[in-house]
């Protein structure tokens, strides 16, 4: 609440103008050149952006008149609600006109509606037929999203992985920071290309000083395992910092990590628990159940066996080993959860089958307890299982974490 201005009431009467004579006119006049010179840059400043507003009724004229640039501009203002109402169908009718014309940025754009769904019926197929058409004529954004495209249509396919590999190169040679990003990673684990962890940790130095997040915590992880470069916790402490504040789940959780295990840092439960908060907000598997093992224990919060099962769920929901191991064993212990055999034995082998080790051992516990019928029932519910997508909205996106490249 504003406090009001005590005093005297000003007088409502007319002052006598200064002379241009009077030493009041000149200390005046030097004030107000003073607020000119000041107020300058901003006057600029806002002529620029007034400049740089788009005039919808010259864009209009423009792509009457057959101009690429001005239709692509329009379908991107009624895409994202630029200054006119949201129409996906005005946008998508733009980027039809403007992609006959070649223009590539709207080809890309194109093969993205259809990819989503976003204001077309999903057809997977010829959104890749589209991103090939740009990526073909080199434009990176294009590249980028068709390897994208690859990887996810095609998971473990070498052929797949390779395309992907010579696309996200050529997109990283034109600055696309996420394809610097992916293709790095592919170096590192040596996937439709050699393994080069030293060329991998040059990409990811590259997406890093554009400002990428998520690259600099794959740069924070070469650093603490000495990956393609010497190990250096203390540099990997300090990349992990400047991604978890820019709104990194990764970041966040392994900075949260190194606290909890005094690595690079003082070892500090109560950071940890921020650390891993602030992930776990994010939907962040690996955090929901890092939270979930400190309620269990009672690490700085009070013990919660009911938190712990809650959020070991959600993290073994989303396919976390981890989160699916501690949740087999509420279940076959009957930890604030009536015990149930058959759901233990499927969370525990969904767990063996991304190689956790402590799963495996506790199967082998567990398998001779049950009957056939038993083992069939939890074999073929994790066969069924699928594990559930992110919360929407969830983590921060990769424009708002630097790694976007239009």
């Amino acid at each position: 609440m504003r406090r009001a201005i005590m005093g005297r009431p000003r007088s409502l009467e007319m002052r006598p103008a200064l002379s241009p004579k009077s030493p009041s006119f000149a200390a005046c006049l030097s004030v107000m050149l003073r607020l000119a010179l000041l107020c300058l840059p901003l006057l600029l400043a806002l002529a620029s952006v007034a400049s740089a507003a788009p005039d919808l009724a010259e864009l209009q004229r423009r792509a009457d008149g057959g101009d690429a640039a001005a239709l692509f501009a329009l379908g991107k203002a009624y895409q994202h609600g630029l200054d006119v109402r949201h129409d996906q169908q005005k946008a998508l009718a733009y980027y039809r006109r403007a992609a006959a014309l070649d223009h590539w940025p709207s080809v890309n754009n194109l093969a993205a509606a259809y990819e989503r769904g976003d204001g077309v019926r999903t057809d997977a197929a010829r959104a890749l037929a589209l991103y090939q058409r740009a990526a073909a004529a080199g434009y990176a954004v294009a590249q980028y999203n068709l390897a994208a495209a690859l990887l996810k249509a095609k998971p473990g396919d070498a052929e797949a992985d390779r395309r992907a590999a010579g696309l996200l190169r050529q997109a990283a040679e034109q600055g696309h920071v996420n394809a610097e990003r992916g293709f790095a990673e592919m170096l590192q684990n040596g996937r439709g290309v050699a393994r080069d962890r030293a060329q991998a940790v040059d990409w990811l130095r590259k997406a890093a000083a554009a400002g990428c997040a998520p690259a600099k915590t794959s740069l924070a992880l070469a650093y603490q395992r000495g990956l393609g470069l010497p190990a250096d916790l203390s540099v990997a402490v300090a990349l992990y910092r400047e991604a978890a504040e820019a709104g990194d789940p990764a970041a966040q959780h392994n900075l949260g990590l190194r606290y909890a295990r005094g690595e690079g840092v003082a070892r500090d439960d109560a950071a940890a628990l921020s650390w891993f908060r602030k992930a776990a907000d994010q939907d962040f598997a690996y955090s929901l159940n890092a939270l979930g093992v400190m309620h269990m224990r009672g690490t700085v919060v009070a013990q919660n066996l009911g938190e712990a099962l809650r959020l070991f769920r959600l993290s073994a929901e989303r396919g976390n080993v981890d989160g699916q191991t501690n949740l087999g064993a509420f279940y076959r212990d009957g930890t604030r959860v009536a015990a149930d055999p058959v759901q233990a034995l499927m969370w525990l082998t969904l767990a063996a089958a991304q190689n956790g080790a402590d799963a495996r051992s506790a199967l082998d516990g567990l398998k001779p307890k049950l009957t056939p019928a038993q083992i069939r029932k939890g074999e073929e519910m994790a066969r069924r299982w699928r594990p559930r997508p992110a919360a929407s909205g969830s983590g921060a996106t990769t424009q708002e974490r630097a790694c976007e490249t239009e």
